[in-house]
């Protein structure tokens, strides 16, 4: 945890002179919590302060000047510039930011959960446990948009919610920033939560209210495909190619193909499976044998009855990416389909298994050109081998 009161926790140097900055002031910019520093020479600098995806490198951006400042020139492309640009160009429309409390404190933790992609939002909300349960001498006030209060786990101090959609989640809202500012007077200590890109500490069940999978039913194996529309289960040139002209309804054709004769070679292995598509997106059909639970939109209810059909899943299968999040927290076992995207391995996963050889038997990633026939046979042996592969790698546990 990073206090900021009674005093600001933080410690940076100029990055052209290197001399000290002497902290001023938190800015709360929305997805970035920064601090407002002042140098000798009058400049104003603006530095993350070490939370979230800004925990493992330095940012600052010079207002006056322009400029971007990182060790690390990938994070200065993807986080700088659209810092630097969003506090040169606030927002000046009012949010409706609603305040829950559910008891008074006055020392206080903050996990800020704002940000402009869904899995990012997901998982800082999950280090809440950690907060919870570690550190209850505080109270936990979390911050989320919209889509994510029902999310938010029993125990907390306070929510405030902000209607700040994933589109405009880099934005910098005087409104919010006000009302932070306004609100954090109440409290006599504030500390801000690391908010970890990847928690381990927590149960999902905690969140959603949803029980993970049982393996104690034998009879019901349902299989499950998660459904998305702007990244394909087809050739990645194809897919450029057919975005480009606009063409994306052959690429979802194709998608559909797929996942229907994916179905159909893990049944020829396992005739009693049932098979199921989840995830967003309605267009093109499938045959009755497949149950349909896709929708154009998610709201509170919908994803969390469709986090039980995850969890009747004893497998699901999906592209990589933040729509595998609560299918994996709840699925039985999962196939991560990855296209070039190796270098986020296992970021869209939620373990749910501690002993290492029955985790690497539960979630296996494959590259998603694997062919359909093969992909096929490695789920319907997943399916069919699990109970002996556990009696073998665990005996020495379960007897």
């Amino acid at each position: 945890m990073i206090e900021i009161k009674p005093q600001i926790q933080h410690k940076s140097n100029c990055p052209t002179s290197g001399t000290a900055l002497q902290p001023a002031k938190i800015l709360w910019q929305g997805m970035h919590i920064c601090v407002e520093l002042k140098s000798d020479s009058g400049s104003e600098i603006i530095d993350l302060l070490r939370v979230g995806h800004g925990s493992h490198t330095s940012l600052q951006v010079d207002l006056a000047k322009g400029e971007v400042f990182s060790g690390n020139s990938y994070v200065a492309e993807w986080l700088g510039k659209p810092l630097l640009n969003s506090l040169q160009n606030p927002r000046s429309e009012k949010l409706e930011i609603t305040k829950e409390i559910f008891k008074p404190c006055q020392r206080v933790i903050i996990l800020n959960c704002i940000d402009y992609l869904y899995g990012h939002s997901l998982l800082k909300l999950l280090n809440a446990q950690r907060h919870l349960e570690c550190n209850p001498e505080c109270g936990l006030i979390v911050i989320v948009p919209k889509f994510l209060r029902w999310m938010v786990p029993d125990g907390v101090a306070e929510v405030w919610t902000v209607p700040i959609s994933l589109k405009n989640g880099r934005d910098y809202y005087l409104d919010f920033a006000k009302f932070v500012d306004e609100q954090t007077k109440r409290f006599e200590q504030i500390y801000v939560s690391e908010a970890y890109s990847h928690p381990s500490q927590f149960d999902i069940t905690r969140f959603t209210r949803v029980p993970k999978h049982s393996f104690d039913d034998k009879e019901d194996v349902n299989i499950t495909f998660i459904w998305r529309e702007d990244r394909l289960f087809i050739n990645s040139l194809l897919f450029r190619i057919l975005r480009k002209l606009n063409l994306l309804s052959i690429g979802l054709a194709v998608q559909n193909w797929k996942v229907r004769r994916l179905f159909e070679g893990i049944r020829s292995h396992l005739p009693v499976a049932k098979f199921a598509v989840a995830g967003l997106g309605t267009k093109t059909d499938f045959p009755e044998w497949i149950e349909d639970y896709r929708v154009d939109m998610f709201n509170e209810k919908i994803e969390q009855d469709i986090c039980q059909v995850y969890a009747d899943s004893r497998l699901v299968i999906g592209l990589h990416g933040s729509n595998m999040l609560l299918p994996s927290g709840h699925a039985g076992m999962t196939i991560d389909l990855i296209d070039e995207r190796w270098g986020n391995f296992a970021q869209d996963i939620i373990y749910q298994e501690s002993n290492q050889k029955m985790a690497a038997f539960r979630y296996r990633f494959l590259p998603y050109q694997t062919p359909t026939d093969t992909l096929a046979f490695i789920a319907a042996v997943m399916v069919l081998t699990l109970d002996e592969f556990k009696s073998y790698m665990t005996a020495d546990v379960v007897n």
